[in-house]
């Protein structure tokens, strides 16, 4: 019995691929398991109903001929997503996982508010309960530079949830401000060496009173 269920399984498949065309997609879907579900998950920044919304052509589309290349496209204009995986779950549902991209900063320039991501991918900017509560630090100032600032940043284990803002300037330098309001101003060139200097200099309760540390002159540290 288990045998014959086989064959005819395998027999069905092999008419479908024999048979299938494009212009009769709207048939096949009637009968080879018809999307009825589509189930979202790992969405924490991306809003669930947008996101089903953008994909209702699905509804009713054949589960076995899914087009994943599409729904890929459509589900990644939203400016959140940077990629998904899909998983069929016969006879009629549809799971997709989404992965979000890491939004590390807002900048705010001429005027202009975004979300910057550590790719230095540049978001419209809307207000997402999420994102508030993280207290975002700011970027005022072209953002162009940001990504391989960030970069240096880390390698240096600086600790990014204590940075209030970041100024850039057209000079070519940063200035940083943290959270208790202590302001840290880099120099134009080779301020990575500084970096590993000032995060050693900001855990040293020697340097605890002081709220500005400038090193923009080379080789110098001016503390007021």
């Amino acid at each position: 019995m288990i045998l014959k269920r086989k064959i005819f399984f395998l027999f069905f498949i092999f008419l479908i691929f024999t048979t299938y065309s494009p212009q009769y997609n709207k048939l096949y879907s009637s009968y080879f398991f018809p999307i009825k579900e589509i189930i979202i998950e790992n969405n924490s920044i991306v809003d669930r109903q947008e996101l089903l919304n953008s994909l209702d052509y699905l509804k009713n589309s054949s589960l076995f001929f899914l087009n994943k290349n599409k729904l890929s496209d459509v589900a990644k204009q939203n400016d959140f997503i940077s990629n998904i995986y899909l998983k069929k779950i016969y006879p009629n549902a549809l799971k997709i996982q989404v992965f979000e991209k890491n939004i590390v900063a807002i900048q705010i320039y001429q005027n202009n508010k975004f979300y910057i991501t550590d790719n230095n991918d540049q978001i419209s900017y809307k207000e997402i309960d999420l994102l508030k509560s993280k207290n975002l630090p700011i970027i005022f100032g072209n953002h162009q530079k940001f990504k391989l600032f960030f970069e240096e940043l880390r390698k240096n284990n600086f600790k990014l949830n204590e940075i209030k803002s970041f100024y850039y300037f057209d000079v070519g330098r940063w200035d940083i401000m943290l959270n208790d309001e202590r302001l840290i101003k880099l120099p134009e060139k080779d301020y990575q060496y500084v970096l590993s200097d000032v995060n050693l200099i900001l855990t040293d309760k020697k340097f605890s009173k002081y709220k500005v540390f400038d090193y923009r002159v080379k080789d110098q540290l001016i503390l007021k």
